[in-house]
């Protein structure tokens, strides 16, 4: 119904969402995104109401658009902990039968009964052989061990960045007097300090977004989705997997913005959530090792 009456309106190219709508319904419409989700949810009508002027004037814009000299790729480690953890547990050990050994002797060296051993290795009498093998169940507190990796689902964007303006309502950068609800994350730094994914993803949009400005989405696994707005360049084209630490665009002051900064957003199922507490997300990583790393066998 939004998409009609814009259409419909004789000022439509007044509109500075009318172009980021169509690119988002062509996509929507193509076989190779049919299970995209829309792009905002039930809240186009808040954000498009908050960001429905741009500031800068097109000198300005100009000026930032210029080329900025950035790598393709910055390792961010998400990695927050790496640790092994060990279980108890029963460790076989074989055991040669040496000269003048004997099964109490045996029992005694591991700390185990005659008939424990008789049992496990089903012997009929006590008497042994040289060089015979014995199977010997040793009780150890690391029978088994795991390695367990915790990892950020998302990275800061921009790494070297300050927090400018956090989610959530507060006074209005342009009227003071005024109270709106900000829709994500401000990350302030340098005009052309470099972008990255803050996940593994796919690109489904890039280009101008009305009071975004320059803006890249990236949808990426369980339903997330997050939003780059007000770079000065882009780095990446719809359709291109991405992963985590990937330099996407360039910090810039495109679009509505008072300053130089990433405007960052975070979707989940099509609804907003704070991008702060996304950013907290982690995920746990389990591998177990083999015995022989662990037991000494």
């Amino acid at each position: 119904m939004i998409s009609t009456c814009l259409f419909l309106a004789a000022g439509i190219h007044a509109n500075p969402f009318a172009r980021f709508n169509e690119e988002v319904e062509k996509s929507l419409t193509t076989s190779q995104s049919s299970g995209m989700f829309k792009l905002f949810g039930n809240q186009d009508a808040e954000i498009q109401k908050l960001f429905a002027m741009g500031i800068n004037s097109v000198e300005e814009e100009e000026e930032e658009l210029a080329s900025f000299d950035l790598p393709k790729y910055i390792n961010i480690s998400p990695v927050i902990s790496n640790t092994v953890v060990h279980e108890s547990g029963i460790v076989i050990k074989k055991y040669t039968v040496q000269k003048k050994d004997n099964l109490s002797k045996i029992s005694r060296a591991f700390g185990l009964d005659v008939a424990r051993i008789k049992k496990h290795n089903s012997l009929a009498s006590t008497n042994l052989k040289l060089g015979q093998i014995l199977e010997i169940p040793v009780q150890t507190k690391n029978a088994s061990s795991s390695r367990v990796i915790k990892k950020k689902i998302f990275i800061l964007p921009v790494p070297e960045s300050r927090v400018t303006s956090r989610y959530g309502r507060r006074v209005d950068p342009f009227n003071k007097y005024n109270r709106v609800y900000h829709t994500g994350l401000d990350l302030a730094a340098k005009v052309g300090t470099a972008v990255l994914a803050s996940a593994d993803g796919e690109v489904i949009f890039t280009g101008r977004n009305g009071g975004y400005g320059n803006s890249v989405i990236i949808q990426h696994k369980n339903g997330y989705k997050t939003v780059y707005a007000h770079c000065s360049q882009i780095l990446v084209e719809v359709g291109e997997a991405v992963k985590m630490g990937r330099v996407i665009a360039a910090v810039g002051r495109t679009g509505t913005a008072t300053g130089a900064h990433l405007h960052f957003e975070v979707f989940r199922n099509g609804k907003l959530m704070n991008p702060e507490t996304a950013l907290n997300f982690t995920e746990k990583f389990v591998t177990k090792l083999p015995k022989s790393e662990v037991a000494g066998i």
